[in-house]
C-alpha cells in the first residue's frame, strides 16, 4: 500500500500513526511523505505495484485533488487499484466521491482498528489474479517492460518479488551481473543514505542518464509488515519520468537485502536504465550481502559513530569500494576521514559530503560513474 498526503497540507502525525498500524497488521506500506502532487502519488502506486492507493487530504481540496489522481493513475494503466480517503471530508462530499469510484472513506469517527480492517478487506477484493494480463502472462509484461513501458515493470517487479521462481527467473533474466553500473549505498541506521540517493539522483539526471532504485527496510519479524520510508526522503526526485524508485522489504533475509533483490536490479537493467542504485537496510557490521549484486559498493559513515577500532574489524568494511563520510559539517569529519585512510589498507576513494545541502554530491558522482566493477 502506497500511502500518500496530497496537497498543501504540511502535517503528517496522524498518518504516521496510522503507517504504523498498518505495518504491525502485516501490510507493507510505502510512505511518500508531505506535498505529494497528483502525479507523483500516481507514479508512486505505479512503481510500487501497489494493491491500495490511500490519500490523506486536509486541505479541503479533495473534489479538486480526488479526480486528478483517479485520471494520472488511469493513464499508468492502474484505474483498478482501489483508492481510500482519509481525513476532514464534509458529509455532503462523500456520496459526490463514492460516486467516482472511491472504495472507501476515513473521518475522524473513525478508529485505527475500523480503517486498518477495512483496508485489509479492499486489499483482498482487489486481489493479485484481477491484476494479470488476459493473455501472455509474465512474458507479455516482461516484453513491454523491455520497451521502456515502465508500468508493466512495476507489475515484472511483484511478480519477482512475490510469485516466481528461480528457475523462471533465471529464463528471463540471466544470473550474471547487470550490463547497467550497479551501484550499492550501505550504511547504520540514520546516517543519510536515502537523502544522499536523492541528491546524487538530482546530479545523475543533471547529466541526461536514466536511473532505476531499489530501496530496501526491514520487515518485522513478528507480523511480515513494514514501513517502507526511503521514497519519503526522494520525494524531490521521484515525480522525474526518468527516475524509477521501488521499495522492497527484506521479508526475513538477513545480510542488509532482500530475497529478490538481484533479481529485480535485472529486471530493470533489461528496462534500459543508464545507471541503477540499491540501497539497504540499515546496516550492521556483518551486513554483506549487497556486495553480490552490486558492482560499487558504497560505505556511508558519519563523525562521531564510534572509534578507529571498528574500521579494523571483518565485515562491512571490507567490501566497500568507496567511503562517504556524511554530515560533514559534524565536528569530527576530517578525524573520521583520517582513520579511515589510516585503517583500510587499500586505496579508495573517500568523500566528504553534507547530503542536506548537496556538498561532495558532484564529487561523489564523478567516482561513482568511474569507478571500476571488478
Amino acid at each position: 500500500m502506497v500511502l500518500a498526503k496530497v496537497g498543501l497540507d504540511g502535517h503528517d502525525r496522524g498518518v504516521k500513526v496510522l503507517t504504523r498500524c498498518l505495518r504491525e497488521a502485516g501490510i507493507e506500506v510505502i510512505y511518500t511523505g508531505l506535498w505529494q502532487t497528483p502525479a507523483a502519488a500516481a507514479k508512486a502506486a505505479m512503481e510500487e505495484d501497489v494493491d491500495v492507493l490511500g490519500l490523506s487530504l486536509h486541505s479541503a481540496a479533495h473534489n479538486t485533488l480526488v479526480p486528478l489522481v483517479q485520471e494520472e493513475m488511469a493513464r499508468h494503466g492502474r484505474s483498478h487499484v482501489p483508492i481510500v480517503i482519509g481525513g476532514i471530508i464534509p458529509p455532503e462530499d462523500v456520496e459526490t466521491l463514492k460516486a467516482t469510484g472511491i472504495a472507501a472513506m476515513f473521518g475522524p469517527e473513525h478508529s485505527l482498528d475500523e480503517v486498518v480492517e477495512t483496508i485489509k478487506r479492499v486489499a483482498v477484493r482487489n486481489g493479485k489474479p484481477a491484476r494479470l494480463p488476459e493473455s501472455g502472462g509474465i512474458q507479455e509484461w516482461f516484453a513491454a517492460s523491455e520497451t521502456g513501458d515502465r508500468s508493466a515493470l512495476g507489475r515484472v517487479l511483484s511478480w519477482i518479488e512475490s510469485d516466481s521462481s528461480q528457475t523462471e527467473i533465471e529464463s528471463m533474466l540471466g544470473s550474471g551481473p547487470t550490463k547497467a553500473p550497479c551501484i550499492g549505498i550501505t550504511g547504520a541506521p540514520g546516517v543519510g543514505k536515502s537523502t544522499l540517493i536523492a541528491q546524487v539522483l538530482r546530479e545523475i539526471r543533471h547529466r541526461g542518464k536514466s536511473i532505476g532504485v531499489v530501496a530496501v527496510d526491514p520487515a518485522s519479524p513478528i507480523t511480515g509488515g513494514a514501513l517502507l520510508g526511503d521514497r519519503a526522503r526522494m520525494t524531490g526526485i521521484a515525480e522525474d519520468p526518468c527516475v524509477f524508485i521501488r521499495s522492497s522489504a527484506s521479508r526475513g533475509a538477513m545480510g542488509g537485502i532482500a530475497p529478490m533483490t538481484g533479481a529485480m536490479l535485472r529486471a530493470m537493467d533489461a528496462s534500459g536504465f543508464d545507471a541503477l542504485f540499491v540501497e539497504t537496510v540499515g546496516a550492521g557490521q556483518n551486513d554483506v550481502e549487497v556486495r553480490k549484486v552490486a558492482a560499487t559498493v558504497v560505505l556511508m559513515m558519519m563523525p562521531g559513530a564510534g572509534d578507529d577500532l571498528q574500521l579494523q574489524k571483518a565485515g562491512i568494511t571490507e567490501i566497500a569500494q568507496v567511503f562517504v563520510v556524511n554530515k560533514a559539517d559534524l565536528p569530527g569529519a576530517d578525524k573520521l576521514m583520517a582513520q579511515i585512510r589510516q585503517e583500510i589498507l587499500k586505496d579508495v576513494p573517500i568523500i566528504k559530503t553534507i547530503s542536506a545541502t548537496g556538498e561532495g554530491i558532484s564529487a561523489l558522482v564523478d567516482v561513482l560513474l568511474s569507478a571500476k566493477t571488478d
